[in-house]
């Protein structure tokens, strides 16, 4: 639980967070998922606005999760504990078309994290098959020298021959340890390098989810400043209509209507 100062100590701010504490009726929200952006970052110093909770200067983000995508927000800069959640957005929520398009690209995200998820499972269990069969044949491998230890105490006497094969045998079982051991290696090197490059290609994915949100954003500006001049137009052809005098009332009358409508 925070600590608040003495009620003789508490300034008028203070009597406003603690208002607006009592308000919030014990909920809180884990502030949205966000990515750095240079330009919109760090604590807030444009005023002294802090936190409800721990009274801390709050901080800077820019969400990163669903139809907020990209929304700038002012938020509790606290990482562990208990968390205040959004202050204020400084963006306003995007259009409901952008919001549809962001819906869809966060479900096709999802979708394809789901697939890589399932193949790094696949592959986790098939580097377990891996690891279990070198540990067999490691035993195996214990075990035959074992054998052929005995085989030496029990056969002293043996030529020097017979000795010589034993001791080509042992090496060659050991000279095959080795390369098994050697491609097992070289196998669980390649896993690794298949996981680092599906945390790759998560990371461009986001990026490109930003790039498209703000391309978006920049063709619906395009799109109303287009809307605004022909309105414009329209309202200079009646104008001129009404100078002129050609025309009866009635069809100006409509024209407006259709005018006011658009």
């Amino acid at each position: 639980m925070p600590s608040w100062p003495n009620s003789n100590e508490t300034s008028d701010d203070d009597d406003e967070y603690m208002s607006e504490f009592s308000s919030m009726q014990m909920e809180y929200f884990q502030t949205p998922d966000n990515v750095i952006d240079p330009s919109f970052c760090l604590l807030v110093t444009e005023s002294d606005r802090r936190c409800i909770l721990h009274r801390q200067r709050a901080g800077k983000f820019v969400a990163f999760e669903g139809t907020d995508t990209a929304r700038r927000f002012i938020g509790c800069a606290t990482k562990d504990g208990v968390n205040c959640g959004v202050m204020e957005w400084v963006d306003a929520p995007w259009p409901v078309i952008l919001q549809r398009c962001l819906s869809k690209l966060w479900d096709m995200y999802h979708e394809q994290n789901l697939g890589r998820a399932q193949d790094n499972e696949a592959h986790g269990i098939e580097v377990a098959k891996l690891q279990k069969g070198l540990d067999s044949l490691a035993n195996q491998y214990g075990q035959l020298v074992d054998d052929v230890s005995k085989l030496f105490d029990y056969e002293d006497g043996i030529k020097s021959h017979d000795m010589d094969c034993t001791s080509q045998a042992i090496n060659e079982l050991k000279e095959k340890k080795k390369q098994l051991e050697e491609q097992g290696k070289i196998e669980l090197q390649m896993e690794k390098l298949k996981l680092k490059k599906e945390q790759r290609c998560i990371l461009q994915s986001q990026a490109d989810i930003i790039q498209n949100t703000r391309k978006a954003m920049k063709e619906l500006e395009v799109e109303k400043d287009l809307l605004k001049d022909q309105n414009k137009k329209i309202e200079n052809v009646v104008a001129e209509i009404l100078k002129v005098g050609h025309g009866c009332k009635e069809k100006l009358d409509k024209i407006k209507k259709v005018v006011m409508e658009e």
